[in-house]
């Protein structure tokens, strides 16, 4: 127990994940923006360039959320939360940020998957992710010619679990048996002219490990390497809804299909309420803002308000409180949407919402695809509203 208690108060590692949390908003904001930018009317040459920055900006947030993944790592509090999931989709959208990076320098990209998975598995999508793309990362560091080859097989099947292998191979530098052995050990790096901190690695062993998974590599000097992962996971017999690969926006703009909802944004920060008051409005949304929950509750009654998307830490009353307070209400404010925008994400706090009679919940940093699925379910009941 007092190994725990030190972990929790390393200044060093908890600095570290503060950095990472205020990075991933304006990350978030990048993307969100590329994003939209995408859809706009670009050249061939200029989609090409706007694709190479939304992938970049999600990697940025996707190593920002592995350093808080760490850090709580390192305090005892890493999240082992499983849901019900198709792997394809997941894979295919690995794949397309890895195949515009890829394309960026001039190499090849390929995903293969086996044909015979489950529909569906028991697993932690952030986690597979996380680790994938670290393995990618590293991957188009060192390659500058040939291809990188991403893969998931089935090895075996008991009919209850299977168990699966993701692999990353690609055609760089390589390294020796003996280089390999020590690869996955805190601030460990080859000595190939790459930089870094040594510790991506050491972090997705301990993460495979957390999973019960075994994790490796092997590589030949001057031929490429591979990295891999294998996990045991449990089946779904349930049916899994499809989940598109186009651009985000596009496709959430195809499925909105009844404008003129009006909006209310409850957040302090000037930035995160510009960056969703543009994608609500490429989403054809009227936009209301709010800096404050007081300031919410007084522009309720005064405007037109479809639901109400609320961040949690507000100066003067929290976003938790104004939940309640304006459930509290007489109709027709009380029974309003109010979808949670924010960063704290842990289970008492999506507990915490969903008692307080939230309807969904958007993780920051926000993305429009988020926003849509939860703008889209909090609405449904209210389709039929006249706009």
């Amino acid at each position: 127990m007092s190994r725990q208690k030190n972990k929790t108060k390393d200044p060093c590692m908890m600095r570290i994940a503060e950095v990472a949390h205020d990075l991933r908003s304006p990350l978030g904001g990048i993307d969100a923006m590329a994003q939209l930018l995408r859809q706009t009317n670009l050249s061939p040459e200029q989609l090409r360039l706007v694709e190479g920055l939304c992938a970049s900006a999600q990697h940025l947030r996707n190593v920002a959320s592995g350093i808080l993944e760490e850090a709580a790592n390192h305090a005892g509090l890493q999240s082992t939360d499983t849901q019900a999931m198709d792997l394809r989709p997941l894979m295919a959208m690995i794949a397309l940020a890895g195949e515009a990076r890829a394309n960026a320098k001039g190499i090849g990209f390929c995903l293969q998957m086996d044909a015979n998975l489950a529909p569906a598995f028991e697993a932690t999508p952030m986690h597979i992710r996380q680790i994938l793309e670290n393995f990618l990362d590293n991957a188009l560091k060192v390659t500058t010619q040939g291809m990188i080859s991403l893969h998931l097989e089935r090895l075996c099947s008991d009919g209850l679990f299977e168990e699966l292998r993701w692999s990353v191979t690609d055609t760089g530098p390589g390294f020796t048996q003996a280089e390999a052995a020590t690869l996955f050990q805190d601030f460990t790096q080859l000595d190939n002219g790459i930089a870094g901190t040594g510790l991506g690695l050491s972090a997705m062993h301990r993460l495979v490990t957390a999973m019960g998974g075994t994790i490796g590599c092997s590589g030949e000097v001057g031929k490429g390497a591979t990295f891999w992962f294998t996990l045991r996971l449990k089946t779904c017999t349930q049916p899994m809804p499809s989940l598109t690969i186009l651009p985000a926006v596009e496709a959430a703009a195809a499925a909105l299909h009844t404008p003129g909802y009006a909006i209310l944004i409850v957040d302090d920060n000037q930035a995160n309420r510009m960056i969703m008051a543009t994608i609500l409005e490429h989403f054809d949304c009227a936009v209301v803002e709010a800096s404050t929950a007081e300031e919410a509750l007084i522009l309720l009654p005064l405007r037109r308000i479809d639901a109400v998307m609320m961040d949690h830490t507000l100066p003067g009353i929290s976003g938790l409180d104004a939940v309640k307070r304006i459930r509290a209400l007489p109709e027709p404010w009380g029974s309003l949407p109010i979808i949670p925008v924010t960063g704290r994400v842990s289970p008492q706090d999506k507990m915490a919402f969903a008692a307080a009679g939230a309807n969904g919940f958007v993780e920051k940093p926000v993305t429009p695809a988020a926003i849509h699925a939860a703008l889209q379910k909090a609405l449904s009941p209210q389709a039929a509203k006249a706009a």
